[in-house]
């Protein structure tokens, strides 16, 4: 199971390094995703998956990730996006790098944490 999520993870990441980049967004891609968010986010090997937490996206590109498997710490970081992904990098230096699906509603994507962990999260809009 660990090397099928591996294998997702990297052709996730190869993937994204290797389509053309694009900045370009409508004005109504970001209204779309800005809101509060709900999910999970899965790290390879760690004891106590999935970690759930609320996402706060923010209309001034911030984020505040409040992760209930740490005693609702606050972990608040910035994003950048296109119309249908977004990348957020948190101030401890995970990154999240997630693909909007569902007409804004779901997003699944691949997480790199703290010390080079790797794993996935998904999350739906509340």
């Amino acid at each position: 199971m660990k090397k099928y999520i591996y294998c997702i993870v990297i052709a996730f990441i190869s993937f994204n390094a290797c389509k053309k980049s694009s900045t370009a967004t409508t004005p109504d891609a970001k209204s779309s995703f800005v809101g509060n968010w709900a999910g999970g986010q899965i790290i390879n090997g760690a004891p106590n998956n999935p970690y759930k937490f609320s996402l706060a996206i923010n209309a001034d590109n911030i984020v505040l990730n409040i992760d209930s498997s740490f005693n609702n710490a606050p972990f608040p970081g910035t994003y950048t996006y296109t119309n249908d992904s977004i990348k957020v990098v948190y101030n401890n230096g995970t990154k999240w790098n997630l693909k909007f699906l569902n007409n804004y509603t779901t997003g699944t994507g691949a997480v790199l944490g703290v010390n080079g962990a790797t794993g996935t999260v998904t999350m739906t809009k509340k």
